[in-house]
């Protein structure tokens, strides 16, 4: 018996659905953001909020992954993709490296939008630019990455 192994369905269901939160809300936040360097700041109230959600989804979305990933390694890694698919595991392993580059790397960009007004200090939206953006990078290969994976051998 695998840790949670009971219950990998209804966590994997748990981890897609904040999945769908985190795309959702880290995508809005980047429209908003690109809006920014345009000198567009109309929805600074609806883009905070959406930092917000997306640290909260994040933190979920990584948790949860840790929590399924004994029974995920137990019959679907080690029995399948190691010996059939090296390839997918090492992709998947550099999936998992920038999702967790990626936790350190929302709670800086959370800390650091908490700290300023985009409108009044426009001289630091250098480094929150390119952080939202690097942030929506690895999400988006995460999800990408992580459908083709599924693709490949989801359940066992």
């Amino acid at each position: 018996m695998v840790f949670l192994e009971n219950y990998y369905e209804i966590l994997l269901l748990v981890h897609l659905f904040a999945t769908f939160v985190l795309v959702g809300s880290m995508t809005h936040n980047l429209l908003i953001v690109i809006g920014y360097v345009r000198g567009k700041f109309g929805r600074q109230k609806l883009e905070w909020f959406y930092v917000r959600v997306s640290l909260w989804a994040y933190t979920i979305v990584y948790i949860i992954g840790v929590l399924i990933y004994p029974a995920y390694g137990a019959r679907i890694r080690h029995p399948y993709f190691d010996p059939e698919l090296p390839w997918a595991t090492g992709l998947f392993e550099v999936k998992e490296h920038w999702g967790a580059v990626g936790l350190a790397m929302i709670f800086v960009y959370y800390f650091l939008r908490k700290s300023f007004q985009p409108a009044q200090e426009k001289d630091k939206l250098f480094l929150y630019v390119p952080l939202c953006l690097l942030l929506n990078v690895i999400l988006w290969y995460k999800v990408v990455i992580g459908c083709y994976l599924t693709l490949l051998k989801g359940s066992w």
